[in-house]
């Protein structure tokens, strides 16, 4: 099926910056398809006005793939965003093309991992990750004040590394659990002002239960049944 217009990439994805300073790159995207050519772009609209959108039909940097430039501003608050550039076209079957901005502003902390997958879990095991807070500068000193869990059967233990640089929170689940699927977050408190309250999903599956899952059940050939 030809296509009369369609932006390449279909999605900006800018890598992890600060907001205050905004991103520290430019990003760049092309029309394509059959009308392309011929077709004037009458508006790039975002809700989100720190988003910039600059068009050159001719391409940027002497580059024709480079139609479109994107890039944020400071003033970012911290955390994912996504959001939606729309494009205002003369064309009658396309009068408009949507496509996301993603991307990720980093803070004074630095989180590792922002998700937290528990994998399959066997009934009767014990499952332990970490999860990881720094101090992104050296200069920069913070403390974790409080964490916390939305996930009944799962254990934290909160350890400093090195007091004001670095903290360790340790996730458990001892027993397994007795639900299918769980799922959660740990929210950790913190004194800084931008990330005050730091989540991090947790997600995981537990293993359908078996002869060979079952504890203190060892499995047996051809085992018969009782007299």
């Amino acid at each position: 099926m030809k296509v009369a217009l369609a932006i390449n990439p279909e999605t900006i994805v800018f890598p992890a910056f600060s907001g205050k300073d905004g991103s520290r790159e430019m990003l760049y995207a092309r029309f394509t398809g059959s009308e392309s050519a011929s077709v004037n772009i009458i508006a790039a609209e975002s809700a989100n006005k720190l988003i910039t959108v600059e068009l050159n039909k001719s391409g940027f940097d002497d580059d024709p793939t480079r139609q479109i430039r994107f890039s944020v501003k400071p003033g970012m608050p911290v955390g994912r965003f996504r959001e939606r550039v729309v494009f205002k076209t003369d064309n009658t079957s396309v009068p408009e093309l949507r496509m996301d901005i993603r991307g990720e502003v980093t803070g004074n902390i630095i989180v590792t991992p922002r998700h937290l997958p528990l994998g399959t879990i066997t009934p009767g095991s014990t499952i332990s990750k970490t999860i990881s807070l720094k101090s992104a500068h050296d200069e920069y000193t913070f403390q974790v004040l409080s964490v916390s869990t939305t996930i009944k059967e799962i254990a934290t233990e909160l350890i400093t590394v090195t007091k004001g640089k670095e903290y360790r929170i340790n996730v458990s689940l001892p027993d397994g659990t007795p639900h299918p699927i769980v799922r959660g977050e740990i929210v950790m408190k913190t004194d800084d002002k931008d990330q005050g309250s730091i989540t991090v999903q947790v997600f995981g599956r537990s293993a359908p239960v078996s002869r060979n899952n079952i504890p203190g059940k060892p499995e047996t050939e051809n085992e018969m049944p009782p007299m």
